[in-house]
């Protein structure tokens, strides 16, 4: 490193150091004297080196030769120099008054603070600076401002896609005979496996939203960007409803509400006053029997779970802890309990969504822009294809008149 790089980072350093120092202490008394030497001699031996390269250019074109220069000044941090040496000249002339920094004072020493505004403010004597970063920010910062949340779907998160293109038949065990005893020095007989298949049912969900130029230019955020992700959540909502309540007809999937074993078989009037539900609730999980009790979870509309939650005995007790309590009701003995926004009122369900709900994405979940140049219009297209059955036999799907 040539001298003139050197003087420039000593420079620096001592600018820094000038910045945290306490001069009202005889300690940073005694060292500011010493930075105000050594600036000085830096200054000088900076002023001598560019003064005798300067003097050799000159020579150098009186006598038609060619004059290395090592530096030309490049490197020397001048505004650094500039900025310490009048730090230096108000510190000591404060410190030779005998006064103290007034808030005014301290900010002229500091720096202007880097802020979200948009809009960049000088500093003063008499106000902050402010370095206008937010230009940097992304419009996200405003679209998750108006981006809508999706329902909460427990059953939605549960379900094990699969994507094996073309697949829309689910071979599953339907029945086995069970192991025989053997006798001593004789073959053992065979077993046998009952072999079957679901067929899925195919639908196609999309969802178009169309959008001028006009709008998209006048717009003052990327509107675009907005609706891209919108229609993604709202996609996965509407999904969502389709996948507990489809038709299984019309390019509806099936549903995994679709023949499942009635919850409500008789003796029960939901729609008595004083309905005891969580005794429904007791019953539709003694429904499920064997394998399909196994990893069952029981799904509940936000209607039955408040019912269940805030109910009251007979003399207006609740039956179960309100306040403080911030967990809610997790389970009803080993059956996990869930809230599914997507279960219409009054609604309920109980199996085991992962394991025996088959959902093959024959077209995964997909957004394309189709741009239709002559009416200045673009088509914001969200769809997705797919193949669904549930299981026969491995769900319960209840409801409440409300």
């Amino acid at each position: 490193m040539n001298r003139l790089k050197e003087i420039a980072a000593r420079m620096r350093e001592l600018d820094t150091e000038l910045s945290g120092l306490d001069v009202t202490t005889q300690e940073g008394e005694k060292r500011m004297a010493e930075i105000k030497t050594e600036v000085e001699s830096l200054t000088q031996e900076r002023s001598r080196i560019l003064a005798a390269e300067k003097d050799a250019i000159q020579r150098g074109f009186n006598e038609g030769t060619d004059v290395e220069i090592t530096n030309g000044g490049k490197g020397c941090a001048i505004s650094s120099r500039s900025t310490l040496r009048s730090k230096l000249a108000f510190v000591l002339g404060r410190k030779v008054r005998g006064g103290k920094f007034t808030e005014v004072e301290e900010r002229a020493l500091g720096s202007a603070l880097t802020t979200t505004a948009t809009t960049y403010v000088a500093a003063t004597a008499n106000v902050d600076g402010v370095n206008n970063a937010g230009i940097f920010i992304s419009t996200k910062v405003v679209l998750d401002l108006l981006k809508e949340e999706g329902k909460l779907s427990p059953i939605f998160r549960d379900i094990a896609f699969t994507h094996i293109p073309g697949l829309v038949d689910f071979p599953y065990r339907k029945s086995r005979t069970k192991a025989k005893a053997k006798a001593e020095g004789k073959a053992g007989t065979d077993n046998q496996w009952e072999w079957d298949k679901i067929s899925g049912k195919k639908g196609y969900l999309q969802t178009i939203i169309r959008v001028t130029d006009e709008v998209l230019a006048l717009s003052e955020f990327d509107l675009g960007s907005y609706i891209v992700e919108q229609l993604l959540i709202d996609m996965e909502e509407d999904w969502g409803t389709d996948l507990i309540y489809g038709s299984g007809t019309d390019d509806h999937v099936a549903g995994i509400t679709l023949n499942a074993t009635p919850a409500v078989s008789g003796g029960y009037d939901t729609a008595a006053a004083g309905f005891d539900y969580v005794k429904l609730i007791v019953d539709t999980i003694k429904l499920s029997k064997g394998k399909y009790r196994k990893g069952a979870k029981l799904y509940l509309s936000q209607s039955v779970y408040d019912e269940i939650a805030f109910s009251v005995d007979a003399n207006g007790n609740f039956k179960h802890p309100v306040f403080n309590n911030a967990t809610g009701i997790n389970n009803m003995g080993p059956i996990k309990v869930e809230v599914d926004e997507n279960l219409n009122e009054g609604d309920f369900l109980l199996g085991n969504v992962s394991k025996y709900y088959k959902a093959n994405c024959l077209i995964d979940m997909r957004l394309e822009t189709e741009r239709v140049a002559r009416s200045a219009i673009t088509d914001y297209i969200a769809s997705e294809f797919c193949a669904t059955v549930p299981v026969p036999g491995a769900f319960i799907y209840g409801t409440k008149k409300i």
